[in-house]
């Protein structure tokens, strides 16, 4: 089981008794703030998950994960809302969602063994749209062109329900109608 630093001080009653621990071998150190009471192999996205735990995995990851590229991601991409602080993370891209959206579209999918908190395909989709711009032309073809071919896994009135709340949704619905559907 994975546990963060403040779940370990509950658990164990200070750092020095996790520190005692951790040299016993009865805890295992993953990285600063992370810890595993058995010795089994943890995926980096249950890492990022117990990290930060408020994060949804988001785009390029997102992607990766729903099969819509086999493009492995470099970074882990986690949203966070609008008003957080950022992520001091080398290994994750962060982007901010806008104000009311955060929880648009989560979901929870397995990865690697582990239940992640993740946008769903229809999110994803008025991501790729709001972010068109930012990804590689290539990239973006072949995201899109897996959309094309798998309509029948989108529900298009939760794609509806989704853009009422999102700002500029005219111009994202208008590349959604040239583009996709």
């Amino acid at each position: 089981m994975l546990l963060n630093t403040t779940e370990c001080l509950e658990r164990y009653g200070s750092y020095y008794a996790i520190a005692c621990k951790v040299k016993a071998g009865t805890l295992v150190k993953i990285e600063r703030g992370v810890y595993s009471d058995t010795m089994e192999y943890v995926s980096g996205e249950r890492i990022m998950q117990k990290k930060f735990p408020a994060a949804i995995f988001t785009m390029e990851s997102a992607f990766f994960y729903h099969r819509l590229t086999d493009v492995v991601p470099d970074t882990y991409s986690l949203a966070t809302p609008v008003r957080t602080t950022a992520i001091a993370d080398k290994r994750v891209k962060q982007y901010f969602a806008p104000e009311g959206t955060f929880d648009i579209g989560k979901s929870e999918l397995e990865v690697s063994g582990a239940k992640i908190a993740v946008y769903d395909l229809e999110r994803m989709l008025i991501e790729l749209m709001r972010h068109r711009n930012k990804l590689p032309y290539d990239y973006y073809k072949e995201v899109l062109g897996n959309y094309r071919n798998s309509l029948n896994r989108l529900y298009p009135a939760k794609l509806d329900d989704y853009l009422v709340a999102f700002p500029k949704r005219d111009a994202i619905s208008r590349f959604l109608d040239l583009e996709v559907f």
